[in-house]
């Protein structure tokens, strides 16, 4: 995709999304198989200047605009009962939720993870802590 000059910088091929503020984009989602960033800027520009598409494999994609009006006016409507279409498929239409809102890709510090936690088969316990086990199996060694 060409450059796009906006009033706050020039979004390229290099760009990723999380670089504007999540004002000024809405996540889109159920997209049609195929779908290009052309056919989201497409069904999107006319509340705004879009300066990035990003479409994923998964069927979902985010579209940036050059401030939060466009945005704003997206959500308005969505909340408002209208419905977004593209190829006859409904799309889910939302605004774009902070890492910091959802659980995903978050880890709990390495130190956290290993304790409290019993390793060896769940409730049952490993195979040590089932009897006989170990007897039976001993001359295998």
């Amino acid at each position: 995709k060409a450059v796009v000059s906006t009033q706050s910088g020039h979004y390229g091929r290099g760009f990723q999304e999380r670089e504007a503020p999540n004002a000024h984009q809405i996540f889109v989602g159920n997209l049609p198989n195929n779908t290009a960033y052309a056919d989201l800027e497409e069904k999107f520009k006319s509340y705004g200047n879009v300066v990035h598409v990003r479409v994923t494999p998964n069927n979902f994609g985010f579209v940036v605009f050059e401030n939060e009006e466009p945005v704003q006016a997206i959500l308005g409507a969505v909340k408002s009962g209208e419905k977004f279409f593209l190829n006859d498929q409904r799309l889910n239409v939302e605004e774009k939720k902070t890492a910091m809102n959802s659980n995903r890709g978050q880890r709990k510090p390495f130190s956290d993870q290993r304790s409290n936690t019993r390793r060896g088969g769940g409730r049952r316990g490993g195979a040590v802590g089932r009897s006989g086990y170990n007897d039976q199996n001993s001359d295998l060694k």
